[in-house]
Parts: structure tokens; sequence; C-alpha cells
């Protein structure tokens, strides 16, 4: 599958979807779809290929330029012509989670594991170990300008305190925060990088309250960013 059509086929067949449906879950004209699927459009970009991606439930740089690996948790999992990965990251384990109720949360994991080669995990993760850290997708706009609605997030999951300055995962108040952290005299700033979002303390007083899951390493749309 060397293009950009093949890709959209293949996926499209595998799940029983329809182009249709690929044009209305993407906002997008028929006609543009048709271009999709027949090659005149050789790639996607921006939101166009993250809610593609979403549709056919694949990588976006799978869907874009046929590389990596992409599976979810239905059973239908596919690779590239690439060799398989020899290293995988889950999803966030919901056994992480099972001590603490939770009313809302700020983020949505949609799929179940990614597997890298050791070189590909190897130049983004380096020693880390692989069931250290867990991926999920953000839900909501607070981080908007660092992590968009339905980017990756690759938390480190052996980081369960605060541990200097960084995005965290983690639990206050029955909510499942993905948030900035900052230490502010003897209180923690809790951040939405997206300016609409007023920043918030907790206090020395409620830190007692706070349980991080985790601190953010990486975070995935078209590209790597590092924190």
């Amino acid at each position: 599958m060397n293009t950009l059509a093949e890709r959209i086929r293949f996926r499209l067949k595998s799940l029983g979807k329809t182009q249709a449906g690929l044009g209305k879950y993407c906002k997008v004209r028929p006609p543009s779809i048709t271009k999709w699927l027949n090659g005149s459009t050789k790639t996607l970009r921006g939101q166009n290929l993250l809610r593609a991606a979403e549709f056919l439930e694949c990588d976006p740089d799978w869907l874009a330029e046929g590389k990596g690996f992409w599976s979810k948790g239905d059973g239908n999992a596919f690779v590239s012509e690439h060799a398989k990965s020899e290293y995988e990251i889950q999803a966030i384990d919901i056994k992480l989670l099972g001590d603490f109720i939770i009313n809302t949360s700020d983020i949505d994991s949609s799929i179940s594991h990614i597997e890298y080669t050791e070189e590909q995990y190897r130049r983004v993760f380096g020693a880390k170990e692989p069931s250290n850290i867990q991926i999920t997708n953000m839900k909501g706009d607070n981080l908007s300008g660092t992590l968009e609605p339905g980017d990756l997030a690759f938390v480190d999951i052996s980081i369960q305190k605060y541990d200097g300055d960084g995005i965290y995962l983690f639990v206050f108040g029955n909510h499942l925060h993905l948030k900035r952290l900052q230490m502010v005299g003897n209180n923690l700033l809790v951040i939405s990088d997206n300016r609409q979002y007023k920043s918030w303390e907790i206090t020395q007083k409620d830190r007692q309250n706070i349980f991080v899951i985790g601190k953010v390493l990486v975070g995935q749309s078209q590209i790597f960013q590092r924190f």
C-alpha cells in the first residue's frame, strides 16, 4: 500500500465502513472524498488527517506515509510493510484508576497499543522500559497549543509524585486531569496551556488529595513534541 488512496480503501474495506461515512465524520464534501480515494489527493494534513485516522482507526503517520503500526482493541490489527515491531506500548491500564471515583476526565483512550521496532522506540524513549510507558488520547482542548483534542500523550507511569514542572496525568476532586503542574511557593499551580482556561492552585494542605498517575514524556500529532 504505497499511496494514500490505497490505505484509505484498505481500512474502509477492513472495517466495513463507507466513503459517505468518512466524509461525514471528517466534515468534508463528497467531491473531496472522491479525490482522496481516486488518488488525486496525495496526502492529508492537519484536522483532515487526524479525523480521517480516527474514523479509519489507524495511526496518522501510517495513513499519511504508510509508516508504523496501529491496532484497535477489536483484534483487527494490521501492520505496514515494515518489519513487525519489537517494543509495545499499551493504553492506560484501567487498573491504575480502579481505586478512584472518577466522574469526568481529560482523556479518552481509543487504542489498545502501539508497537515499534527497537530503533524507533529507542530514538524516542531512550532507555525507559516499555512497561512504564502508557498511551492515551487528549479529550478536551485545555492544552490546546501543546496537545490538541485527539493527540496521543505518552505517560511515564513510573513517576507517581510531583517530579518537577511538566504535564501530568493525575486525579484530583473526582476528575482525571491531564494538565501542566508548576510549583509556586508551597502550592501547585495547575495550568491549562489554552489561555481560555484559568489556572488554579492546589494548596499544600490539599496536596494529600492529589494522586499522580504519571508524567507525560512526549505527545504525538503529526510529529513528536518533547516537553
